[in-house]
């Protein structure tokens, strides 16, 4: 059975992804957001970047939303993204305001990193990189 990846091995392979990739030229390296527990605003939802969707301390998932986005979303691809994987929280005995979709119910929190818009081509990179270091296990993509 393959090791599960926690937080602390993404935050080890995004310094050695920026470590290789990043520029001083580039200015301050985007930071990993806290986890986000399906309550209040998404971190970085303005933003275009990475996320990974965590069960528990176990990297799930790593993606990217770096499209536009439409209507309310447009220009924040994290925030256009990352709303395929909540929904609003109908029940009132929960203290969140979101809650994981039917595909997606195993998921206890999110963390998104965001770039600069002039940077958020890396996003791909980055996407593409910690999937080949963490094989999470719900990404069939690029492994």
């Amino acid at each position: 059975m393959p090791r599960q990846m926690t937080e602390d091995n993404l935050r080890q392979a995004t310094k050695e992804f920026f470590r290789c990739y990043w520029s001083i030229d580039n200015g301050e390296q985007p930071e990993w957001s806290h986890h986000w527990n399906f309550n209040g605003s998404i971190p970085n939802n303005n933003k275009r970047g990475c996320y990974v969707l965590f069960r528990n301390k176990d990297v799930v998932y790593v993606g990217i939303g770096i499209g536009k986005g439409t209507g309310m979303y447009q220009g924040c691809g994290l925030g256009f993204r990352l709303k395929k994987y909540w929904a609003v929280n109908r029940d009132k005995d929960k203290n969140t305001k979101y809650k994981p979709t039917s595909n997606w119910t195993e998921l206890t929190s999110v963390m998104t990193i965001g770039f600069e818009e002039k940077h958020y081509p890396l996003a791909a990179a980055l996407e593409i990189y910690l999937i080949n270091k963490l094989n999470p296990p719900r990404n069939s993509l690029h492994k």
